[in-house]
């Protein structure tokens, strides 16, 4: 019944994966009727929603979905003259790709002709307590030698004979635990050892090089002790790592206003000047694109960030409910990364953010809005989105019940134009009575903070 079940929630996966992509496709093809007769404006339209499309291909790894849409973006970028070059690029790498995974069968290996033994020279032998020591020219080996036994009423024999020469004539000294000790050339290509005791005995030979150990009783391998290592030593370091930390709104711009009629600024202030003491604590260097009560544009937020040559942006805001019915049932913790494609309550918190700065928002051509979208930068934004996501639930959840709001992508003005990973924090709901407490609250504050500083130690640590 488990596995019909599993089969079952298989089917119904892949069933859905398909349907969703075959929208898609026709959304494409839809738009290729389109393309014929669109003007500028229109064209423009048609080229930001294949952006959305190319988006979820590279989510969805859907090499066919990604070549029919890289197709069309190549299209319209002609027409309205962008570059084009990085989607030639990536249609480009799909075909190399598909000729590599071509199966290619190895021709056949000529079977290796056995290798003639040639004898060996004996140049030493010793014997004690413990072994027997044979040295020769060259290298021994299980093939050189043949190992059997003779035994009768009064003696236990052990024979080796080795294909090989004896050149001088061998004085042993014959060990105790042996009743005797022989070694004689047995015709013109063998040489023989004979052991002799009274009762039936077990040897244990050993091959190094030219070198044969025949032991008396079997060696035990010496177990090498480790010592623990206590300190986990980091593959990357801090100090070459910057980090621009932005705490939302400032000065005119308040952001939400919560319960107790608090501030969004003066919260997301406070935890921003936290985060970065434990970044530098760990050895980072870090800037604030404020670190007082003052209003800074959005676009001054992520230039500032280029100017400084940061590895990572992290945005850092709380959310807020749309009306008062719902203040006590919104809650929760969401990291947001750039993306034109997303869902209606995505784009419900990025309308929230944006309305601080509507001037920037015309400066932010569309053109230079998804000049961003990259694969490279998506895949990257959205892997520190979830590291941080889960440092920041892992810190808090040692004292605090917190919602997990889940990483999600939605177009916040504040991360357009990061020439690195850049993500958005919403730290909770401001005008929830609970969470709106913890915001201002000094423990929950720390453990937040905390929480990001091991997502960035995360995220760096696995790329």
């Amino acid at each position: 019944m488990e596995k019909m079940l599993k089969k079952s929630i298989f089917i119904v996966f892949i069933s859905i994966s398909l349907f969703a992509n075959s929208i898609y496709l026709d959304k494409i093809h839809l738009y290729d009727k389109q393309m014929k007769y669109a003007n500028e404006s229109q064209m423009l339209k048609i080229f930001h929603s294949l952006q959305g499309i190319y988006i979820k291909s590279i989510i969805n790894s859907d090499d066919e979905l990604k070549k029919e849409t890289l197709k069309r973006l190549i299209k319209s970028s002609k027409v309205l003259k962008f570059d084009y070059s990085s989607y030639a690029r990536e249609l480009s790498g799909l075909s190399d790709n598909f000729t590599r995974n071509l199966i290619v069968k190895p021709p056949k290996k000529k079977p290796k002709k056995p290798k003639k033994i040639v004898a060996l020279k004996l140049t030493k032998i010793y014997a004690n307590s413990s072994f027997v020591k044979l040295e020769f020219d060259r290298e021994v080996s299980k093939k050189s030698v043949k190992i059997f036994t003779l035994a009768g009423k009064k003696y236990y024999r052990k024979i080796f004979d080795f294909k090989a020469f004896l050149p001088f004539k061998p004085k042993i000294k014959k060990p105790k635990i042996l009743q005797d000790i022989k070694l004689a050339q047995y015709n013109t290509k063998t040489m023989r050892l004979v052991l002799q005791t009274k009762r039936k005995k077990t040897y244990y030979p050993k091959y190094i090089k030219n070198i044969l150990y025949i032991y008396f009783s079997k060696q035990t391998k010496r177990k090498k002790v480790q010592k623990k290592q206590s300190v986990v030593f980091r593959q990357f370091n801090p100090k070459n790592k910057i980090i621009v930390l932005d705490p939302g709104h400032g000065g005119k711009d308040s952001g939400a206003i919560g319960y107790k009629r608090r501030y969004e600024k003066r919260a997301v202030l406070a935890i921003a000047l936290k985060c970065a003491k434990e970044l530098k604590k760990r050895g980072y260097r870090v800037y604030l694109t404020r670190s007082r009560d003052y209003f800074v544009k959005l676009r001054s937020r992520t230039s500032y960030a280029n100017r400084k040559h940061a590895d990572l942006f992290i945005s850092i805001h709380a959310n807020a409910a749309p009306r008062k019915s719902k203040y006590l049932i919104s809650k929760g913790l969401e990291t947001f990364f750039l993306s034109p494609d997303r869902s209606n309550r995505s784009k419900n918190v990025a309308a929230l953010e944006n309305k601080s700065d509507i001037e920037d928002m015309d400066y932010y051509s569309k053109n230079v809005f998804l000049n961003f979208m990259n694969r490279e930068k998506i895949i990257q934004a959205n892997k520190m989105a979830l590291d941080i996501q889960q440092g920041v639930l892992k810190s808090l959840r040692t004292k605090y019940r917190v919602v997990d709001g889940g990483v999600r992508e939605a177009p916040f003005w504040v991360l357009v134009g990061a020439q690195m990973p850049a993500i958005l924090i919403e730290a909770g709901y401001i005008t929830n009575p609970t969470e709106g407490e913890r915001l201002f609250n000094f423990r929950y504050q720390q453990l937040l903070a905390k929480g990001i500083v091991d997502g960035v130690d995360n995220y760096f640590l696995k790329n």
